[in-house]
Order: structure tokens, then sequence, then C-alpha cells
């Protein structure tokens, strides 16, 4: 048996291959096609929750489709690290958007009651000292909570953990454009965790320098430096059908699916996705600065009327009735201040545009790689994908460098 013959039976399960393992009961190769009609009490089962991550922690039934290359498709070091930087990344933006979400409202709180005064006058308030206080109080926390995020920098750190978690993720991937190295797996694994190691060795060593590393990739004029693994060949289709089979699903498709659901609406599971909150923002901005000029306009034929009938009884005061139109002008000015410093913070309509921008080319890439025929447009297709992947990556952090809510 020549080295081709025995590779194909390193992928697809041949003899000396063994069994797979679900849900930890050995599984022989002869086994029933019939699955279990009912299943355990309290089992979970996939489908019903969103889920993140799955195509670095790829499922064991998966895994066992691919038995010549599941050391390539799912990397238990890589997948450790990978999950450090995942949670730092949430932790850090839980904590830059609510904190400064929080500092935009009671900084607000103490201007919105101020143009209340107005409106109510200062004697209404006189009576109400503990409103003022209190309002005046929020101010001091606002300026406060903005203190605290810059002295914790969560937002720089955000956008650290995304770098070094996304640029593993493309780390990853990028592998399988090096036919050569994904040879290696099938024919001389020890030869092929040799070489792994070593690039891995040589990524954790640049990582040391993550912040040098990600200013890097962010102003880069050249490209050369977004891919880790040189694009070679695959020496015929033996190994590269399964790893084109495996991509479809875990990086072609995965992505696609993932960016299409930050922009749709999602109905009752975790509130309004991107376009929602873009529309809603923009319309509350827009429509209360009109509502504010509209009042300021109201309130220069009250003063005008009030100069030109000088003597004439009005049905109102006029002063004061230009006083509560002032008032409720700034009320409403103040209202769409807030909700463009609102999608300031969270990067509207910027983050929603991009994310369709990228959404839209997967979905060209991906038809392309479905629709070729040859292992070298396949290979072409990868390349561009993570071609995409490494732009989007940095137009989500030349954005997010810039987000801030209040100062």
């Amino acid at each position: 048996m020549d080295h081709r013959q025995s590779a194909r039976g390193r992928l697809f399960g041949g003899r000396g291959s063994g069994g797979c393992t679900v849900g930890g009961i050995a599984m022989k190769q002869k086994s029933s096609a019939v699955a279990p009609a009912v299943s355990l009490a309290g089992e979970k089962r996939a489908g019903l929750n969103m889920e993140y991550n799955h195509d670095l922690d790829v499922s064991e039934g998966f895994l066992c489709a691919y038995p010549g290359i599941r050391a390539a498709l799912k990397d238990a070091r890589l997948l450790e690290a990978f999950q450090f930087y995942d949670r730092q990344a949430r932790a850090h933006k839980r904590s830059f958007q609510l904190l400064g979400f929080s500092s935009l409202i009671l900084g607000l709180i103490p201007l919105l009651v101020a143009s209340l005064r107005m409106i109510a006058g200062e004697s209404a308030f006189a009576r109400m000292s503990q409103i003022s206080i209190l309002a005046e109080f929020c101010g001091v926390a606002s300026v406060c909570l903005v203190l605290w995020i810059r002295r914790k920098q969560h937002r720089v750190l955000w956008c650290q953990a995304v770098f070094c978690r996304e640029r593993l993720r493309q780390w990853h991937f990028q592998k399988f454009l090096d036919g050569k190295l994904i040879h290696l797996l099938v024919n001389e694994p020890a030869a092929y965790e040799r070489e792994l190691g070593r690039r891995w060795g040589e990524l954790q060593q640049n990582l040391l320098d993550g912040p040098g590393m990600m200013g890097e990739f962010m102003s880069a004029g050249s490209h050369r430096n977004d891919f880790f693994h040189e694009a070679v060949a695959y020496d015929g289709e033996t190994i590269a059908k399964p790893v084109f089979d495996a991509l479809r699903t875990l990086r072609f498709q995965h992505q696609l699916r993932f960016s299409r659901v930050k922009i749709e609406p999602e109905g009752e599971r975790t509130g309004m996705a991107l376009k929602q909150r873009t529309t809603l923002s923009e319309t509350v901005a827009s429509a209360t600065l009109a509502g504010a000029i509209l009042v300021t306009a109201l309130t220069f034929f009250a003063s005008s009327a009030h100069i030109l009938f000088h003597g004439t009884a009005f049905p109102w005061d006029p002063l004061t009735l230009t006083r509560d139109l002032s008032g409720a002008a700034l009320f409403l000015g103040l209202l769409s201040a807030a909700s463009r410093a609102y999608r300031a913070g969270y990067t509207l309509p910027d983050e929603a545009e991009s994310c369709e921008e990228y959404c839209d080319h997967v979905r060209e890439l991906t038809a392309v790689f479905e629709n070729v025929s040859s292992d070298r447009e396949k290979l072409h297709a990868m390349k561009h994908l993570e071609e995409e992947s490494a732009a989007e990556l940095r137009r989500f952090l030349r954005m997010k460098a810039r987000a801030t809510f209040v100062f």
C-alpha cells in the first residue's frame, strides 16, 4: 500500500482508524444507523440556544467524520488560550458599556432637571430642593464614573483582548491554507506536531508584545502580516476534499451565520439587533432635534407677538410662555444630544454597516467556494475569506478605539 492509500484510510476512518466517542460512550464502526427516538431526561440538545465559538470547540460527532484531520480541526492548546481572551473581552466590554451608559444617564439627569426648572419656574422648585441636590449629585457621579473607566482602561483592554482572541482564531484557520502542513498531519503526525509547535511558539512570543502587535496591525499600510501561514497547494484531492468539506461548515457557513445574527432582528431572544438599535437611536436623535427646533420657532413667534401687539391682553403670560417653550426646547435638545452620545458609545451606525459589509463579502465568497470545482480555486476563496476576516477585525478595532459615551 502506498502513502496515498494509507492517507485515505486515515482520513476516512479506514481499518485501524479506531472508533469514535459520543457522549462518553465508545461506538463501534458498525453501528445501527437509526438513532434512539427518545433521549434521556435533561439531555442538552443543540439548536435551541445560540452557541458561540463552536468553530473552534468542535463537536465530537463532527470530528468523527474527519478522523485524519481532527487534530487540526480542534486544538486544545489554542482553545484554552482563546477562552481566556474571550472571558477578558466579554468582561471589559460589559464594564465599558455598562459604566459608560450609566455615566451618560447620570450626566443627563442634572441637565434635564435644569430644563424642567425653566418650565416649572424657580418658585415651584424652591419647595423641592432635595431634587436639585440629588440631580447635582448625579452629575458628580457621572464624572467619577468617566474617570474610573479611563483609569481601568476597559475600552483599551477590551480591544486588546478581542485582538488576541481573533488573531488566535485566524491563526487556527489559516493553517489550512498550507497544504504541505496538513499533508504532514496525515502522513507524518510527529513532524506535523513539531512544525505546528514551532509556529505556535512563535505566535505566543509575538503576543507577549500584544499592544505593539495590535498597533502595528491597526496601522499597517501593507497587509502581508495578516497571514501567519503561507498558502501552499494541496497534493491531490485525497487530503484536500475533507479539508474543504470541513471548512465549508466551520469557516464559511459559521462566519456567514454569525454575521447575520448580529445584524438581523432576534425577536424575543436578546433584545434589539444592531439594525434595530441604529434605527431607533437615529429616530430619537432626529425627532427630538426637530422638535427642539420647532419649539424654538414657536418661541420666536410668541416673542414677536408680544412685541408687535404690546398692550394687548393675551390669555397667557407672554414671558411665562417664552420661558416654558425655551425650557421645552432645551429638554428636547438634550435628549437628541444624549441619543447621539449613545450612538457614539456603541459606535452606531458604523458597527452595523461594517457587519453588513462583512456579511455580504462572506456570502459572495461562500457562493464562490461552493461552486468552483478545482482545489486551486477553493484554496483561493479560503485565502480571500481570511483576508476579509483580518480586514473586518481591523475595522472593528479602529471603530471601538474611538468609542466614547461622555468624554
